[in-house]
């Protein structure tokens, strides 16, 4: 959950997909949503976490989906994607979405933000077990992504 222009917001995961809500006092939340892009279709995340970050005066989330051509992935695990949300339509803006972490035969998706300052925000992510396929038996990595804005 997190707080952006006094409302909070809060993501939610299901096995077959991934849920958006709202609320004005953090008590009392609006009807859950599938997650959507604003074009109207659906995310296509899903049972994996989803984290929101709040920088530049905007609202973020980070996350894993399917249809990036990471059907070889366990659960669609990598890339890490992050993309702006209309904190009005509770949509992610399709055209701000980009490759936060990218695929490198390995699963992601357990990834934490701390929330440096207005303008900075870390996001760290551990590799998924390696035990298969181009990298099998290499050590998982500790990744870390800083994102900045002007």
């Amino acid at each position: 959950m997190c707080v952006f222009d006094g409302r909070y917001y809060l993501t939610l995961r299901a096995d077959h997909s991934a849920f958006v809500t709202r609320s004005e006092d953090g008590l009392t939340f609006e009807p859950i949503r599938e997650w959507t892009f604003d074009d109207g279709e659906v995310l296509g995340s899903y049972n994996t976490q989803q984290h929101w970050v709040t920088i530049g005066g905007g609202l973020f989330l980070v996350y894993t989906r399917k249809g990036a051509d990471n059907d070889h992935i366990m659960r669609h695990r990598a890339p890490l994607f992050i993309g702006q949300v209309n904190p009005e339509t509770l949509q992610v803006i399709r055209k701000t979405e980009r490759i936060l972490i990218p695929e490198n035969h390995a699963t992601l998706g357990n990834s934490g933000v701390c929330h440096i300052s207005d303008n900075e925000a870390w996001v760290t992510c551990g590799e998924g077990l390696i035990s298969r396929g181009k990298r099998k038996g290499e050590r998982n990595n500790v990744l870390f992504v800083k994102i900045t804005t002007e």
